[in-house]
């Protein structure tokens, strides 16, 4: 697992969604602005709207001014339309940047409720380690009192053939006892 990425927490994914939501109605509002704008250049100047293919005009056409104010509509409609483009790309890019932003959002929500998961299951993890770690640890203190004990038998055993080992032993064990115990004395 990558953990290299910083804990993102739920405050921060509302601030995002915040912002997605403001963006989008930002969005709404240049829309509304620009089928406003159209509407109203439409309405002043319907003649610079190619005409309809199949359908019949309800009212009649009105007559073609002939003073320069084709021209001049014609300009206006340019201009209109490479605002509506403009307009457009920049809506286009907003949406771009609003997906970009939610699989963001997501993806980390994801993340973050994996991060959670694994957070939860950490004590058992250690404790089931500990466990692993101290059941070792009881098997090698067991064979090594097993071994202890079956070295001090040993030890016994080959002090006790004559009656005259058998008087020293004790004084012998006393002896290495007191080794044992002054040399646990200098480890500390």
């Amino acid at each position: 697992m990558d953990y290299s990425q910083p804990h993102i927490s739920s405050r921060d994914v509302q601030a995002e969604i915040l912002q997605l939501n403001q963006q989008i109605q930002m969005r709404d509002q240049l829309v509304d602005q620009l089928s406003t704008e159209l509407y109203r250049l439409i309405k002043a100047n319907p003649a610079a709207l190619p005409p309809a293919q199949g359908l019949t005009p309800a009212t009649p056409a009105l007559p073609m001014p002939t003073s320069p104010a084709p021209e001049n509509s014609t300009g206006d409609l340019t201009a209109l339309e490479s605002q509506i483009e403009f307009y457009q790309t920049q809506i286009d890019k907003r949406d771009t940047q609003i997906a970009h932003l939610q699989n963001s959002c997501q993806s980390l929500s994801e993340r973050n409720q994996m991060l959670e998961h694994v957070i939860q299951e950490l004590p058992e993890v250690y404790r089931q380690k500990f466990s692993n770690r101290l059941n070792h640890v009881k098997t090698k203190v067991k064979s090594l009192q097993l071994e202890n004990r079956r070295l001090y038998s040993a030890l016994q055993d080959s002090n006790y053939p004559s009656t005259t080992d058998r008087m020293s032993l004790p004084a012998r064990s006393k002896a290495a006892r007191e080794r044992t115990s002054s040399s646990i004395k200098r480890m500390k």
